[in-house]
């Protein structure tokens, strides 16, 4: 039972980096369609709401499918509906039909993060999965970064497209060891009220949705973002590609400080820590920083991000037995990603700089935290967090 479990936690693992392949290089991506597609700042922002749009109805119909139908099965399918949207993509070339496919894949990518998220998110140790998985997500994307001007260049953002189509038809071979359950939550459940609470009160639900919700529209608009923000602050393309490639290496050790730190402290401080400390890093991007300022920004926003997260949807988690509410979390944290991009592109529409979209970052960052407050404070473990 353990080996499967394992087998089953490790495929989630894979299959949920899968899921975000395009995600986390959006920064990369957003500048391909600027500078590939010939596409202005806002409808590249259009362009990365569109697959986050796909991501979210995605994860809403997957957590409302549930275990009722194979998550293999789901999965599968999944993986061909992204590769056929990744196709679609480069095939499109800048041109109408990219909406449209940037909304397939994203709609594909959608049920693979979910059912991923959801399988981590019901394991005995969901902090500690969560970051392994942060981990091998954010070694991707800090190669695939720091390499996406030097491949843009070479082989164009089709090339990319139909690398990821290839990578989504392969990783079918994956999906097989995920757990083939119908009607519950199969052999990686685990109660999760077993840090001393049964289920919460809707309140603490509504809040602490609300707070992944807010938290990942913060994320959105800075994610989709930083690197036009470099452009915008007069730094030049592959500097910031290096900065982006630091940061994520960085948001490495954030992941794995989260694995150590979560079974020796409560979720509370580095919630605390990961919403003020990412409004602090946004706020020097205010004005027009140098390169120096630019860094730390990368850098420090990265890293708490990726040591707050896994906290935060644990927390979800928590909230009632099995941790059946994790696929709805998982749903409001990519509506959030969705609508950040599409924020941010309304107020470059009507804006001559970037300052709009970063008070908005920073601002739904502090307001998450006032969400998170009061599930942190009626919920804070009286001992360390033990998944």
């Amino acid at each position: 039972m353990e080996h499967r479990t394992d087998q089953g936690v490790g495929a989630a693992i894979i299959l949920g980096t899968i899921g975000v392949l395009s995600f986390i290089v959006q920064p990369g991506l957003v500048q391909g369609f600027v500078t590939q597609y010939g596409l202005s700042e806002a409808s590249a922002n259009e362009m990365a709401f569109m697959e986050m749009l796909g991501i979210a109805v995605g994860t809403v119909l997957a957590a409302l499918i549930g275990p009722r139908l194979s998550w293999r099965t789901q999965t599968v399918a999944a993986l061909l509906v992204a590769a056929l949207g990744y196709v679609l993509s480069g095939m499109a070339a800048g041109g109408d039909l990219l909406p449209l496919a940037r909304m397939v894949a994203g709609f594909g990518s959608g049920f693979i993060i979910s059912i991923s998220f959801s399988v981590v998110g019901s394991s005995s140790q969901p902090e500690r999965n969560m970051g392994l998985y942060l981990v091998l997500l954010l070694t991707y994307g800090a190669l695939g970064l720091w390499a996406m001007p030097s491949i843009l260049d070479s082989f164009g953002l089709g090339t990319v497209f139909y690398s990821w189509a290839i990578a989504s038809l392969a990783a079918s071979a994956v999906a097989w060891y995920l757990p083939d359950v119908t009607g519950r939550a199969g052999d990686v459940a685990h109660d999760a009220s077993g840090d001393g609470f049964g289920r919460a009160s809707t309140t603490t639900i509504v809040f602490v949705l609300a707070g992944v919700l807010v938290y990942n529209v913060s994320i959105g608009v800075a994610w989709a973002n930083l690197f036009l923000i470099g452009i915008d602050a007069g730094i030049a393309e592959q500097p910031i590609a290096n900065g982006l490639l630091i940061c994520q290496f960085t948001a490495v050790g954030g992941a794995l400080g989260a694995v150590w730190w979560s079974e020796r402290i409560s979720r509370f401080w580095p919630i605390v820590v990961g919403t003020v400390g990412g409004a602090a890093a946004l706020a020097l991007t205010l004005g027009t920083p140098g390169y120096g300022a630019f860094l730390v920004t990368l850098i420090a926003f990265n890293t708490l991000w990726n040591f707050a997260l896994p906290f935060i949807l644990g927390l979800a988690a928590s909230l009632t037995p099995s941790g059946r509410l994790m696929s709805t979390a998982i749903a409001s944290q990519m509506i959030g990603l969705a609508f950040g991009p599409l924020a941010a592109s309304e107020l470059l529409g009507g804006a001559d700089s970037f300052e709009p979209v970063k008070i908005l970052s920073i601002a739904a960052m502090i307001l998450s935290l006032a969400l998170f407050a009061w599930p942190l404070l009626v919920r804070r473990e009286a001992v360390p967090v033990q998944a």
